[in-house]
C-alpha cells in the first residue's frame, strides 16, 4: 500500500514539473505553408495549327536553315529532262508535312548513268516542307538515283545555260571526285605521291591536283551492279541487311571486247582497292586497304559476256559517323562514272563488334 502511494506522489510531482518547463518557455506558433502553385506545360499545337512566335515554320529538328547546294558530281543519274505528267500521293501529317508525288518525265539528255535519251520514265519525289511543292515547267535538270530498285528524284532546278555548264563540268568527273576553286581533287588525295606513278602518262582530261591522277571513267556498254552479300550468320531483329559486305560486279554483254579505264590492272590482277570509291553521308573514301599505285598499270580487258567482280565490306571505313544505336545509313559505290546505292542498317550492338575485328 505504502508502495502504492509512493508510487502515484513521484508521477504527479513528475507531470507538474513538466507542464512548469513548458509554460516557461516562448512557445512560437508558425502557420502552416502553403503548397506551391503547380506549373502545367504548355502543349504542343496540334498538327496544321499556326506555329508558337519565335519558332520558324517549315523547319524540323537537323534540317539547316539555308538548303545545302546540290553536290551534282555526286549524283548517280543526271539528265535533262521535261516534266510531262504529275500525280500526287499520300501526303504525311507531320510537322511539316511530307509531300509524295510520282513525276513522268521525257528525258532530253543524259549527263550522266545508263538511262536513254528520248525515253520517258517515272521516279518519286518526297519534299517535307510547309508548302505543296511547284514543279517547273520547261527543261529541268534532275538528279536521280536507284535505290532497292525503284527511281527516286533527288534535286532539280531550271535547265538555263549557267546552270546547265556548271553541271555539265561536274559530270566529267568521277563520282567522288571534287572540284575546289578551279581545282580537281581526287578520293585518293590523302596518298600524295603514292596515288598514281609518275612514270605513267595517260591522255585526260581532267587531273588530280594533289596527286597527279587523271581522272577515268568507264564508258558504255557494260553493265555494273552491286549486291548485299547474305551475312554468315543471320541473326533475327540484327542484321536483316547483312554485315557489310557487298560483291561488286562488271559485265561485258557485248560481243566485243572492252578496255575500262577507271578500272586498272597489273598483269592479271585487277586492282579492284585502287579504282573503286565509296560515298558516304557526304565524304568520299578510298576502299579498305588501299595503298595507291607504285607501278604502272593497265585499263582492265574484258572479252565478250565476260564478267569480274570482288567483295567489299564497307564497315571497313575509317570517317563515317557510327553512333550508338540502330539507324539507316547509305553506302554509294563508285567506278568511275558508274555507282550503286545501298540502304544499310547498322546496329550497333552487333556492327560495332564486326568494325573492331576489321581493323585489327
Amino acid at each position: 500500500m505504502k508502495n502504492l502511494l509512493l508510487f502515484q506522489l513521484t508521477l504527479a510531482l513528475s507531470l507538474s514539473f513538466t507542464t512548469l518547463a513548458v509554460d516557461s518557455q516562448k512557445v512560437q506558433i508558425k502557420p502552416v505553408p502553403r503548397p506551391a502553385k503547380k506549373i502545367q506545360p504548355v502543349p504542343r499545337p496540334a498538327p496544321g495549327v499556326r506555329p508558337l512566335p519565335g519558332r520558324l515554320p517549315g523547319r524540323f529538328p537537323g534540317q539547316p536553315a539555308k538548303p545545302k547546294p546540290v553536290q551534282w558530281g555526286e549524283k548517280q543519274i543526271v539528265a535533262v529532262a521535261t516534266i510531262t505528267d504529275i500525280r500526287q500521293g499520300p501526303t504525311a501529317k507531320s510537322l511539316p508535312p511530307i509531300y509524295n508525288h510520282a513525276l513522268t518525265m521525257k528525258i532530253e539528255d543524259v549527263l550522266r548513268g545508263d538511262i536513254k535519251a528520248g525515253n520517258d520514265l517515272t521516279a518519286n519525289h518526297s519534299a517535307r516542307q510547309q508548302q505543296k511543292p511547284v514543279y517547273p515547267e520547261g527543261k529541268i535538270i534532275v538528279a536521280l538515283s536507284n535505290v532497292r530498285g525503284s527511281l527516286r528524284i533527288e534535286a532539280f532546278e531550271r535547265a538555263d545555260k549557267k546552270n546547265l555548264d556548271s553541271i555539265r563540268l561536274a559530270c566529267e568527273l568521277p563520282i567522288g571526285w571534287k572540284s575546289v576553286n578551279g581545282k580537281v581533287i581526287s578520293p585518293w588525295a590523302s596518298l600524295e605521291a603514292r596515288a598514281w606513278p609518275k612514270a605513267q602518262k595517260i591522255d585526260a582530261k581532267h587531273f588530280c591536283s594533289v596527286t597527279g591522277r587523271p581522272a577515268l571513267l568507264v564508258g558504255g556498254d557494260l553493265s555494273y551492279t552491286v549486291e548485299k552479300v547474305p551475312p554468315s550468320k543471320e541473326i533475327k531483329w540484327t542484321n536483316p541487311y547483312g554485315d557489310g559486305k557487298y560483291k561488286i560486279t562488271v559485265t561485258n554483254s557485248t560481243a566485243k571486247p572492252i578496255e575500262i579505264d577507271a578500272l586498272r590492272q597489273q598483269g592479271k590482277s585487277i586492282l579492284w582497292k585502287e579504282s573503286l570509291v565509296i560515298l558516304c553521308q557526304g565524304k568520299s573514301y578510298a576502299i579498305p586497304g588501299s595503298v595507291g599505285l607504285s607501278r604502272p598499270t593497265e585499263p582492265a580487258l574484258l572479252k565478250p559476256g565476260q564478267s569480274v567482280s570482288t567483295v567489299i565490306n564497307a564497315l571497313g571505313l575509317e570517317g563515317p559517323s557510327w553512333p550508338k544505336g540502330g539507324y539507316r545509313i547509305e553506302f554509294q559505290f563508285c567506278l568511275g562514272e558508274r555507282s550503286s546505292k545501298q540502304s544499310f542498317y547498322y546496329l550497333s550492338r552487333h556492327h560495332d563488334g564486326i568494325r573492331s575485328g576489321l581493323k585489327k
